[in-house]
């Protein structure tokens, strides 16, 4: 058996509501096993506590349901308690800044174009834009660098 399933079925090992087989498969976990065992024995210290003693003498007519209802609810608590399992911020935050950190530095120096490659780029896109001009007859291209003067004060 895995720890898990000891750790769960001890309380019905202390309890004796388990079956035969299931005990001796705990039983024989709990001696090889020494988280297992101190589980155990944290278990049976604290039912021997709230287990009321033959000296003890109670009037209660639901002693034996409130004791059953009472270690089954702390037992519940502890298992609960144990394997819940809280979000690891301080292992993914970590993670996820060296990420970003990681994924800038890898554009900024492998894939970002370099700015002489833009400024050409951009030089070629504006070279032939008024290459219209050429295909105008003598008249007309000295019709628009007139307006073009006039416009921009030359």
């Amino acid at each position: 058996m895995k720890c898990l399933d000891v750790q769960e079925n001890i309380i019905y090992l202390l309890l004796d509501d388990i079956s035969s087989e299931d005990r001796s498969a705990v039983l024989d976990h709990i001696r090889g096993c020494p988280v297992c065992r101190e589980e155990y024995q944290f278990l049976d210290r604290c039912l021997q506590l709230c287990t009321p003693s033959e000296n003890e003498a109670c009037t209660c007519q639901f002693q034996e349901t409130y004791w059953d209802e009472f270690v089954f609810s702390i037992h519940e608590q502890i298992i609960h308690e144990k394997f819940e399992k809280k979000f690891p911020f301080r292992i993914v935050i970590p993670v996820v800044a060296s990420a970003v950190v990681a994924f800038t530095i890898g554009y900024f120096l492998l894939m970002r174009p370099k700015p002489q490659i833009t400024a050409q780029e951009e030089g070629a896109r504006y070279e032939n834009q008024y290459e219209e001009v050429y295909e105008l007859t003598p008249e007309q291209q000295e019709e628009f660098i007139r307006i073009i003067n006039q416009r921009y004060g030359q």
